[in-house]
C-alpha cells in the first residue's frame, strides 16, 4: 500500500469509528504529516492534531485488529481531553454572561435518576421533571452537543441563577422552537412537520381544537422537546385552544402527549404511560411515570400521585 494510500485508508478508518462510537462529531484530515481532528460549533473550534500520527498510521494500516483497537481508545480519550480544555477556555474567556447567554439552553431530565450530580447544576425541579442548565457546544445537522453548567463557573456573572435559568429557558424556545401536531397527522406524514407543527404564531399556524384526543408536544429538532411545554406562553396557548385544562403524558424527554380534562380519564392516561416507559423507553430517555395537569386559573403544574393531584410548581 503506497503512503498516500495510506494516509486515506486510515482517515477513513478514524472517521467511520469517530461516526458511529465518538459523542462528539470531529472530522478527521491528514495534513503536514499529522491528523487533525476538528470540532465546529459555529463560534469555536477545537483541534486535537495527533503528535504519534506515523506510529497510528502503521497500526491502523498493518497492525492486529487488538492493535488498532488500543489506538482508538487512546485517541478518544485525547479527544475528549480536548473538548475538556475548549469547553473550560471557552466559558473563561467568554466571561460576560452577554456573550455566553446565547449558549445556554434548558434540558429535561428525569430528577430521581440525575439529582446525585445536581449539588452545584442550576436546574429547576417540577415534581419528577428537571430542567437543567446547560451549555450547547456544537451543533451537527440535527442534533447537539451540550456541557452541563455549574455553579461555580457562574459567581463572576453576578447574575442571580433565577434570572440566568428563566432566560436559559427563554432562549431554548427560540433556538428550538416547539411544535404541536395531532397524533394522527403525526403517523399520517413526514415532509411537512415543521411548518404545520407551528401553533405559537399571532395569525395562522396549527389551530388548537376542541374535541382533539390526542395531541404531541415536542420542538423542531424533536429532541429533549418535552421542556417546550414550560416555554413562556405555551401551556397558556394550549389552555385556551382547549378551553379547559389539560394532562400532560411526558412519553419520553423528546416530547409529551396533551389531552383536554374533559376528553379521558388521567387513570387511563397513566396506564398508557407506564406502558409507553416499560415497552418503548430506554431508562436515559424516560422523564417520569406520572401524569401532569395544567391549571389555567393558577397558571400552574400538578402532578398525580397516588390518584390525588398536587401542585408542583408555577410556569416559569
Amino acid at each position: 500500500m503506497k503512503q498516500d494510500e495510506k494516509m486515506e485508508y486510515a482517515r477513513a478508518f478514524l472517521q467511520k469509528r469517530i461516526d458511529r462510537e465518538f459523542p462528539y462529531p470531529f472530522q478527521v484530515s491528514y495534513e503536514g504529516g499529522q491528523f487533525l481532528f476538528r470540532l465546529r460549533s459555529g463560534k469555536r473550534e477545537c483541534c486535537a492534531k495527533l503528535k504519534q500520527s506515523r506510529e497510528m498510521l502503521e497500526c491502523i494500516c498493518e497492525g492486529p485488529g487488538e492493535k488498532r483497537d488500543e489506538q482508538v481508545t487512546r485517541l478518544f480519550e485525547i479527544l475528549r481531553a480536548a473538548i475538556r480544555a475548549q469547553e473550560s477556555t471557552a466559558l473563561s474567556e467568554e466571561s460576560s454572561y452577554e456573550r455566553v447567554k446565547n449558549d445556554l439552553i434548558l434540558r429535561p431530565l428525569n430528577y430521581h435518576s440525575v439529582k446525585g450530580e445536581l449539588g452545584d447544576v442550576p436546574h429547576i425541579r417540577l415534581g419528577d421533571v428537571a430542567l437543567v442548565l446547560y451549555a450547547v457546544m456544537a451543533h451537527e445537522g440535527d442534533d447537539y452537543f451540550t456541557a452541563k453548567m455549574h455553579a461555580g463557573q457562574m459567581k463572576h456573572w453576578d447574575i442571580p441563577q433565577e434570572q440566568v435559568l428563566r432566560e436559559a429557558l427563554i432562549n431554548t424556545s427560540f433556538l428550538y422552537p416547539p411544535r404541536l401536531y395531532r397524533m394522527e397527522d403525526l403517523l399520517a406524514w413526514e415532509q411537512k412537520r415543521y411548518e404545520d407543527g407551528q401553533f405559537m404564531l399571532p395569525e395562522g399556524g396549527v389551530a388548537i381544537r376542541k374535541g382533539v384526543c390526542n395531541y404531541v408536544l415536542t420542538n423542531t429538532l424533536e429532541i429533549n422537546g418535552a421542556v417546550s411545554l414550560f416555554y413562556p406562553g405555551v401551556a397558556r396557548k394550549i389552555a385556551d385552544g382547549f378551553g379547559e385544562d389539560f394532562y400532560i403524558a411526558f412519553t419520553s424527554i423528546h416530547e409529551a402527549q396533551i389531552h383536554a380534562v374533559s376528553r379521558i380519564s388521567p387513570d387511563v392516561v397513566e396506564s398508557s404511560l407506564r406502558d409507553t416507559n416499560r415497552r418503548c423507553n430506554r431508562r436515559e430517555e424516560m422523564l417520569t411515570d406520572r401524569v401532569y395537569c395544567y391549571r389555567a386559573d393558577r397558571d400552574c403544574y400538578e402532578m398525580l400521585c397516588d390518584g390525588v393531584f398536587s401542585e408542583v410548581g408555577k410556569n416559569v
